[in-house]
C-alpha cells in the first residue's frame, strides 16, 4: 500500500511513518520545511510544501492509496481565538482529495468532534469542555474539521485522542467508538498505530473512534 501522511515530522506523524515502513508500505511524507524529518528509507519519499499549496498536495496523494494526517493545533492558551490553519489544512487536503478522486482519508481529532455514537461520560464530554475553556482556538479548529469531514464525500476516519504524552507500556490500545467507557490516557506509539491500522479496517469509515491505552 502508498500512503501520504501529513505532519510527518511531529511526534505522532514520525511514529506513522516508522510505522508503515516497518510493516513495508511506500510512504510519502509531506513536511512544510526542509530537513525536518531525518528518517531514511528505501520506500520513503519527502515532499516539501506549505499546507495551503494544492499543486503540491495533489503531487503527494496523486499516487496514494490512503492519506493520513498527523497535523494538530497549537496549544495556544490565548482568550481571543486566532486563525484556524490545521482546519484551513484540511479544507485543502480534502478537496484536492475529491478533485483527484481519492478516498480513504484518516485524520486525528478530539472529542470536541462529535461522533453520532457519543454518549454521555467523560471521555465524551470533560475534554471538550476543558478545551473549549483553556484553549479556544484548537477548539475552533475541532469544530471547524468536524463540519469539514461530514461534509466531504471522503471515505473518512478521525482518531480521537486525549492527552497523547502517557509512557507507552507495549501493551497496545483500545477503542471506544463514544458510546462505551475508556481511559483519557494514550501514548504516542499507540496513536500512530492506530492511525496505520485504520488505513485497512473498512468498518470504522464514517466512525469517529477514540483510542487509549489497553
Amino acid at each position: 500500500m502508498k500512503l501520504t501522511v501529513f505532519g510527518a515530522n511531529g511526534a505522532i506523524g514520525q511514529l506513522a511513518v516508522k510505522e508503515a515502513l516497518e510493516n513495508g508500505d511506500q510512504v510519502i511524507a509531506y513536511i512544510r520545511r526542509d530537513n525536518a524529518l531525518t528518517i531514511s528509507h528505501e520506500n520513503l519519499q519527502i515532499i516539501v510544501g506549505n499546507l495551503d499549496d494544492a499543486r503540491k498536495i495533489e503531487e503527494a496523494i496523486a499516487d496514494s492509496d490512503a492519506v493520513i494526517s498527523a497535523l494538530g493545533p497549537a496549544l495556544d492558551k490565548s482568550r481571543k481565538v486566532k486563525d484556524l490553519p490545521i482546519a484551513a489544512a484540511h479544507q485543502t487536503i480534502i478537496q484536492v482529495m475529491q478533485k483527484v478522486k481519492k478516498k480513504r482519508f484518516i485524520t486525528l481529532g478530539t472529542p470536541s468532534i462529535k461522533a453520532n455514537e457519543d454518549r454521555s461520560q467523560v471521555i465524551t464530554i470533560l475534554p471538550g469542555m476543558m478545551a473549549k475553556l483553556l484553549f479556544p482556538t484548537g477548539y475552533q479548529e475541532m469544530k471547524r474539521i468536524e463540519q469539514l469531514v461530514k461534509q466531504s464525500y471522503l471515505d473518512w476516519t478521525v482518531v480521537r485522542i486525549i492527552n497523547p504524552n502517557v509512557k507507552h507500556d507495549g501493551k497496545g490500545y483500545s477503542i471506544s467508538l463514544g458510546d462505551t467507557k475508556g481511559s483519557m490516557n494514550v501514548s504516542r506509539e499507540n496513536v500512530a498505530k492506530c492511525l496505520f491500522d485504520m488505513t485497512r479496517k473498512n468498518e470504522y469509515i464514517h466512525k469517529m473512534p477514540i483510542v487509549f491505552n489497553k
